[in-house]
């Protein structure tokens, strides 16, 4: 009696948490995919997916997260609008690219930044041997902030530049995250850094014990350096040796590009780190922020940081990722490791190249993510028959993250075109209105051409059937991806 009064309790309660679920899903008004995904996923698997909404269904950072983000976001505005007010002689982007930056602009208050000088770089072991010159010419603060830190190879010198820079009075702040950088956080070096001086953070703390009060795969993914709020570097390439990292996954080296940069735009990117270490510690770093100098530079590239993330408008990626697509005027080329559309930007794309633009997505032949790899494939076909060129790359697994459009304008950063960068990690890319920063892209780019396969309609529709099956389950979960 006991047994059915305990199983007739269970289903009540179970009831109840699956039309409680269903409403909240209908009154989020997400994207339909995302809403009919964990719908089914809840009907289907019946008390799984209700623990796996619980602890996935939403972007929730937690309570004291969220209050620090708020708190600190005011300081942070005023900063920005300060520097909005200060830079009235930045002459405006070129037409079509001018949307783009209003919108990220009025969105997140970010500036257009004049004048900045860069440099390109695609061999790791050249990235490192600057980055260890810039941090030993350092004279005040070294902020950095990666997905995955790996001490192998050569980014140990790295780390024993930092304890050195610690040793001369240098202020180093050091954040990674707590799941992509598990093994340094857990590992002999990590405990030296500390004991050094240097000042390490693990973002987004895993803790199987609070899931129910963080969602814990909202992850922090952004690859951000700054330095005296003078040089800074950003990209996709992770604190890690391509010789050393991930050698036995069977996908090659990792592939990537970094960018230096020096200038006004360092000084934002800098804020930028700093308002995520107060989010992430609740110490207050104020002091470390600098007002960009503004001097008037005529016909000069025009930089714009855009930082997304649960804690910032939500939509704001995907509308600067549509906008840049529907106002490109030839062409669009695209690199990216995951390649998961929403229906929107699966549209755009097709709807671009049927309208005459040359649309080229290139990706890594070979994934990481099984998962991934086949839900990304289920698209490829109604994009071949749009007149997408899709290549794939046979030089290992290329990380690299480039939006280019028309030749002129260039988003690179740490976002992969997958609804995990676009809706959930914290990301950064970097806004580039510049004829040669495009031009040594699209260089960089050709380089990857030359070691990759164009794929066909007619041979892609040869893949054997239970490929495609499983191509057509992983699409299922596309929207969860």
């Amino acid at each position: 009696m006991n047994w059915q009064w305990l199983i007739t309790i269970g289903l009540w309660l179970y009831g109840i948490s699956l039309i409680a679920l269903t409403l909240r899903i209908l009154m989020k008004r997400r994207p339909v995919g995302v809403s009919l995904a964990w719908l089914l996923f809840l009907y289907i698997i019946p008390v799984g997916g209700i623990v796996a909404y619980l602890l996935f269904g939403e972007r929730y950072l937690g309570r004291l997260r969220a209050r620090r983000a708020t708190e600190q976001f005011n300081y942070y505005s005023l900063w920005l609008q300060r520097i909005l007010l200060e830079q009235q002689h930045v002459s405006p982007a070129r037409p079509v690219l001018r949307p783009v930056m209003e919108l990220t602009r009025g969105s997140l208050g970010m500036p257009v930044i004049v004048g900045s000088r860069w440099s390109l770089h695609s061999d790791p072991q050249d990235v490192f041997k600057r980055l260890i010159d810039d941090i030993d010419n350092a004279n005040e603060t070294i902020l950095m902030e990666f997905y995955i830190l790996e001490a192998e190879g050569a980014v140990l010198p790295v780390l024993d530049a930092l304890e050195q820079a610690v040793s001369r009075g240098i202020q180093v702040y050091l954040m990674v995250d707590s799941v992509g950088s598990n093994r340094f956080l857990r590992s002999k070096r990590s405990r030296q850094l500390t004991e050094a001086g240097v000042k390490v953070v693990d973002a987004l703390h895993a803790n199987l014990l609070r899931m129910t009060l963080r969602r814990q795969d909202l992850r922090q993914h952004r690859k951000l350096i700054a330095i005296d709020n003078q040089i800074a570097y950003t990209g996709s390439m992770n604190l890690a040796d391509p010789a050393h990292f991930k050698t036995s996954s069977g996908v090659g080296p990792w592939v990537d590009i970094m960018v230096r940069l020096e200038g006004d735009i360092a000084k934002v990117i800098q804020g930028t780190l700093i308002f995520d270490w107060e989010m992430e510690t609740g110490i207050r770093l104020e002091k470390h922020l600098d007002w960009p100098e503004f001097k008037p530079v005529k016909d000069d590239n025009l930089m714009q940081l855009l930082p997304s993330g649960p804690a910032l408008d939500e939509e704001i990626l995907l509308q600067v990722l549509l906008t840049v697509i529907h106002n490109a005027r030839s062409s669009i080329t695209i690199t990216t490791p995951y390649f998961v559309p929403d229906e929107a930007l699966l549209q755009a794309l097709k709807s671009a190249a049927k309208r005459g633009l040359e649309v080229t997505v290139i990706l890594p032949a070979k994934n990481d993510s099984r998962l991934a790899e086949y839900a990304g494939r289920s698209f490829y076909y109604e994009l071949l028959q749009a007149g997408v060129h899709l290549l794939q790359f046979n030089g290992g697994l290329l990380h690299t993250k480039t939006v280019v459009i028309d030749r002129h304008m260039v988003l690179i950063g740490s976002v992969n075109l997958d609804m995990r960068s676009i809706w959930l990690n914290f990301e950064s890319t970097l806004i580039v209105d510049d004829d040669d920063f495009c031009e040594a892209v699209l260089a960089q780019i050709d380089v990857y051409q030359n070691e990759s396969h164009c794929l066909l309609s007619y041979e892609w529709q040869k893949r054997p059937h239970h490929q495609r099956l499983l191509e057509n389950l992983a699409q299922l979960a596309s929207p969860l991806l």
